[in-house]
């Protein structure tokens, strides 16, 4: 057992170091690209459909505020104001609402 531990020693790698196999480093690579090619592309789809959202909305609504889950679970959040006295108005109602909530939440216990 004893020459075993030397002799791992003495070459001093490490088995898991990608840098020590050109064809490991180059899967890594590979890999990791592939990775975040996929990233962007769900990245895209993702904007492009938040993008359509905020067209419809604005059908119907001069300024709003979005708060929600997608399908995946992950949050979404959308502002849409096109000056200060819209985003201060956004942020009135949405103090109002939460008050709201919370005391309608309140009453009903």
């Amino acid at each position: 057992m004893m020459k075993n531990k030397n002799s791992f020693n003495n070459k001093n790698k490490d088995p898991f170091d990608p840098n020590a196999n050109k064809e490991v480093k180059e899967l890594t690579h590979k890999a990791l690209v592939s990775f975040l090619r996929e990233q962007l592309s769900e990245q895209a789809v993702q904007r492009k459909d938040i993008d359509v959202l905020t067209a419809q909305i604005l059908e119907f609504l001069n300024c709003f505020i979005l708060i929600g889950y997608n399908f995946d679970g992950k949050p979404v959040t959308l502002i849409s104001a096109h000056n200060q006295q819209e985003a201060d108005s956004l942020g009135a109602l949405l103090n109002k609402f939460l008050l709201s909530s919370a005391e309608d939440k309140m009453s009903g216990d």
